[in-house]
């Protein structure tokens, strides 16, 4: 069996590109993760921020 250089060539190059959606996706797909635990922190953060206004606003209606 004798391979030339020409037939091996064109599945290099694919796997090459394969491999590299494959390390562009996965990048990706981290930035997202990182994306979406920051915007739930953001909305816990909030909700602890709501709360505490809502508790001084009923103190501070009690205090009148």
């Amino acid at each position: 069996m004798n391979l030339d250089l020409k037939t091996i060539l064109p599945y290099i190059v694919i796997i090459a590109s394969i491999s590299m959606s494959w390390g562009i996706g996965s990048q990706r797909l981290d930035a997202l993760e990182q994306k979406v635990n920051s915007i739930s922190q953001m909305q816990q953060d909030i909700a602890v921020i709501k709360e505490k206004i809502m508790w001084i606003e009923s103190y501070l209606i009690k205090e009148r």
